[in-house]
C-alpha cells in the first residue's frame, strides 16, 4: 500500500504547471518504461493471467511497467530458500495493492552493470518481457515464462502498438536494434536503422508512441511515424543525445547533455512539433545530476527529467522547458534511479536504488505534486 514520502516536494511556482487536457499515453512509462495506455481501466475480475498469491517478504523492486491506470507489474527479488529469487508482482488498482505471480527462472541483476535481468515491460495484459543479459517472455499474463534466444544482451526494450523493439549489444560491444511482434515470433534487425553501431554514445534510448518511434544510435536520432520506414532526423546536439520524450506522435522533446563535472552536467532541451523533423531550443534543465538522464512528457508542456549523481532528482517543467522546479529529491548517496515514467498526465512511477544498496518505489497520482513510497 502507498505511504507518503517522508519529505514530499511541491513543484516550484516557477514551473508554471498546467494540467489541462491529456489522455492516456501510448508509449513509454518510465521510458521509457513501456506502458501503453488503453481507453478504459480493467477490474481485477477481468484481469487475465495467473491468480495472485502473497507478496514475498522482503521484496525489493527493480523495474515497473503499466498498461493502464489500473494494471501494472513490478520486477524484483526477495529472500528465498531456492535460487533464483526473482519475483514479479501485479496490481489491478493502480499500485495501491499487489499480489505475487510467477517470475522468470533467471536471477535479477544486483546492479545495472552486472549480469541478470534488469527491467520488465508489458506490451499489453498478456505479453510481457523481462530483459537484461537474457530476454524472457510471457504470453499468458505472467503464468509462464520462456527464454527467447537473442544475439547478445538487451540494453533497452520498449513495446507499443503490438510491436516490440530491443537494442541488443553483442560480444564485440556493437548495438543493433531488433523488432518482433508482442504476441511472439521471429526477431529481426529493424530495416532502416544502422546495425552494429559502436563507440561513444552507441545507444541513447528507444521511445515509442503508437506506431511512431524514436531511437538514438551513435549520437544520431532516427524516427518513424509508421514503423515501416525510418529516417535520420537533422537534430544536432553540441553534446551527447541522451533521451527523447513523446507526448504524441508529433510533440516530442530531446535532451542533450555534456561537459560533466563532479555531480553536474550541462543540459539542453529541444522541442519539436512535427515528430522530430525540426527542433527548437526549449530550455536548460538544472545542472545537478549527470547520470540516468531520462525524459518523460506526459502532457504537451509538462516535462519531467530523472537524473542522478550524489542524490537522485526528478525535475519538472510546466511550461515546455523554460523554467524548472524540483518534483522529488531522494538523498540516496548516489544509488540512482533504476526506472521512471508516466502512464498518464497524472500517474507516474519511479524506482530508486538497486539490490546492493536497497531499492524503493514511488508513485504519484497528482502529476508529480506529491510522491508516495509504495510498501509491498
Amino acid at each position: 500500500m502507498p505511504h507518503p514520502v517522508l519529505s514530499p516536494r511541491r513543484l516550484a511556482a516557477a514551473a508554471g504547471l498546467a494540467l489541462a487536457g491529456a489522455g492516456l499515453l501510448a508509449g513509454t512509462v518510465l521510458a521509457s518504461t513501456g506502458a501503453a495506455g488503453v481507453a478504459a481501466d480493467a477490474t481485477s475480475a477481468a484481469v487475465p493471467g495467473p491468480p495472485g498469491g502473497p507478496v514475498p517478504p522482503g521484496f525489493q523492486p527493480a523495474s515497473m511497467t503499466f498498461v493502464s491506470l489500473s494494471e501494472g507489474w513490478v520486477l524484483g527479488t526477495a529472500p528465498c530458500a531456492h535460487k533464483p529469487c526473482t519475483s514479479v508482482l501485479r496490481t489491478t488498482d493502480g499500485g495501491r495493492s499487489w499480489v505475487g505471480i510467477p517470475a522468470p527462472r533467471f536471477p535479477l541483476a544486483p546492479a545495472s552493470w552486472l549480469g541478470g535481468l534488469h527491467h520488465l515491460r508489458f506490451a499489453d495484459r498478456l505479453d510481457g518481457f523481462a530483459f537484461g543479459s537474457q530476454l524472457w517472455a510471457t504470453h499468458d499474463g505472467g503464468a509462464s515464462w520462456r527464454r527467447v534466444p537473442m544475439p547478445g544482451q538487451i540494453a533497452d526494450l520498449e513495446a507499443s502498438a503490438g510491436m516490440v523493439y530491443a537494442a541488443v549489444t553483442d560480444r564485440h560491444g556493437t548495438v543493433t536494434v531488433y523488432r518482433g511482434r508482442a504476441r511472439g515470433g521471429a526477431w529481426l534487425p529493424v530495416p532502416g536503422l544502422p546495425a552494429h553501431v559502436r563507440g561513444f554514445a552507441a545507444l541513447g534510448t528507444i521511445t515509442l508512441h503508437g506506431t511512431a518511434g524514436w531511437v538514438i544510435l551513435g549520437n544520431r536520432l532516427y524516427a518513424t511515424q509508421s514503423g515501416r520506414s525510418w529516417v535520420r532526423e537533422p537534430a544536432r546536439c553540441a553534446f551527447r543525445m541522451a533521451s527523447v520524450g513523446a507526448y504524441d506522435t508529433q510533440r516530442v522533446t530531446l535532451l542533450c547533455i555534456g561537459e560533466p563535472a563532479t555531480g553536474n552536467a550541462l543540459k539542453v532541451l529541444y522541442a519539436s512539433g512535427d515528430g522530430g523533423a525540426h527542433f527548437r531550443r526549449a530550455g536548460e534543465p538544472p545542472i545537478s545530476g549527470n547520470g540516468f538522464d531520462l525524459l518523460a512528457q506526459p502532457a504537451p508542456r509538462h516535462i519531467f527529467l530523472a537524473t542522478t549523481s550524489a542524490a537522485s532528482w526528478l525535475y519538472v517543467s510546466g511550461n515546455g522547458g523554460r523554467a524548472w522546479g524540483q518534483s522529488l529529491l531522494i538523498s540516496d548517496g548516489g544509488a540512482g534511479w533504476s526506472d521512471f515514467g508516466f502512464t498518464t498526465s497524472g500517474q507516474g512511477a519511479a524506482i530508486d536504488g538497486n539490490l546492493l544498496s536497497g531499492s524503493h518505489m514511488y508513485m504519484t497520482w497528482d502529476a508529480g505534486r506529491t510522491w508516495h513510497e509504495i510498501r509491498f
